[in-house]
């Protein structure tokens, strides 16, 4: 396969440009759309049952330290993961054979590293390895981009995939796949930073202590708006780099701010015109409140606001694009779903959604969904139905 490879790792340099182009320059009512959107975890293998959990009956409890979610085998289940996506993807109704592929991730077939470093062998397998590979699973032919952005490597995938629309009138859509499995390694850090839960993962509250890590997939192509009959539009994003520290962030929300005005901007919107909000959410302490500030002090009208991690963990680089999933759910039930885990708001400049879902007095027209990482990498997109 003949593949012209880019990577790109742990942060970012001149964010969010592309040959001088902006995000503000290239979205401005030229919005992309989303298709074939789907997304797995090994507890809920579809999206459907996603939904039910998150819609229909919402836990009482949120995912507990030393019960949910257990840390996975990679040697079993990366191979499920991409024969879940090549599987999907080539059932697609478009063809994206020879569509630039975008793969997105933390850490990617973390065996092969664990496997290399205890038998001391040279080089270290590369990222880069992991997108070719599932290109090739996935019968996609076309240029492999490979985007580690810690956390927000998925948001930050999409942001990449719309510049590439921008960039090049041949390109027709480009697809993307982003794939993490919560293994001992990855539970392992956070274990180490103090940052692991123990008594539940419980989004902007009170008592709130950690993160739990969860395995996904997702998957998705993007193409011009004016060509799609997709289910949701992406009409704007950011990407910021505060570069505060190596794994906590800019406490007073810089980049995460920086990110969603770009969003904003490009989207043509104001703050008074996001509907509800997908936070970050991970559960720790400086996550939660440098979102829950940027929040307050962006959207004085205090959209409702959801937070799922309590439900599937934290999942890592691939959490942005599951997430969205979840999104274009919110826009087809208008309803925004519950913050799992949250008893006592600890922000009361937010509006965070308790107990059961919510249907909002007004349409829900346009949702934000941000990220953040490590690194200071920050990244904001917003989304709306498919007549948005």
């Amino acid at each position: 396969m003949g593949i012209n490879l880019k990577t790109g790792h742990g942060g970012c340099g001149a964010v969010g440009q592309r040959d001088g182009i902006s995000p503000s320059k290239v979205a401005g009512g030229a919005a992309t759309a989303l298709g074939g959107l789907g997304i797995w975890t090994p507890r809920y293998p579809s999206a459907d049952m996603l939904f039910a959990a998150l819609f229909d009956d919402p836990p009482a409890d949120p995912l507990m330290s030393g019960v949910e979610p257990p840390a996975h085998d990679p040697a079993d289940m990366w191979p499920q993961m991409v024969q879940v996506i090549s599987r999907s993807v080539r059932q697609w109704k478009v063809d994206c054979s020879g569509c630039p592929v975008i793969f997105a991730t933390t850490k990617g077939d973390i065996r092969r590293t664990i496997g290399s470093v205890a038998q001391a062998r040279q080089p270290l397998p590369k990222l880069a390895d992991d997108a070719v590979a599932m290109a090739d699973a996935c019968g996609l032919t076309g240029e492999v981009i490979c985007i580690s952005t810690a956390c927000a490597s998925s948001l930050a995938a999409l942001c990449e995939a719309q510049l590439l629309l921008a960039a090049d009138a041949s390109i027709r859509r480009v697809a993307v796949i982003t794939a993490d499995v919560a293994s001992a390694f990855v539970r392992d850090g956070f274990e180490s930073l103090h940052a692991l839960a123990g008594i539940g993962v419980r989004p902007f509250d009170q008592s709130r202590g950690g993160l739990l890590p969860g395995s996904a997939a997702a998957w998705c192509y993007l193409e011009h708006a004016d060509e799609s009959q997709g289910e949701l539009r992406l009409l704007g994003w950011g990407l910021a780099n505060d570069a505060a520290h190596l794994t906590a962030p800019d406490l007073q929300g810089r980049g995460l701010q920086a990110a969603i005005v770009e969003a904003l901007a490009s989207a043509r919107k104001s703050p008074t015109d996001i509907d509800a909000i997908i936070a970050h959410g991970t559960g720790t302490a400086f996550s939660d409140a440098m979102e829950a500030k940027v929040f307050a002090e962006l959207f004085p009208h205090r959209p409702p606001l959801a937070a799922v991690k309590g439900v599937l963990g934290h999942t890592l680089g691939a959490s942005g694009l599951v997430e969205l999933a979840i999104a274009r759910e919110m826009l087809s039930r208008q309803q925004v779903p519950a913050v799992v885990g949250l008893n006592r708001s600890d922000y009361p400049g937010i509006n965070p959604v308790f107990e059961k879902p919510l249907r909002p007095p007004q349409t829900v027209q346009t949702v934000l969904k941000t990220a953040s990482g490590f690194g200071g990498i920050n990244a904001a997109v917003i989304v709306g139905g498919g007549g948005a």
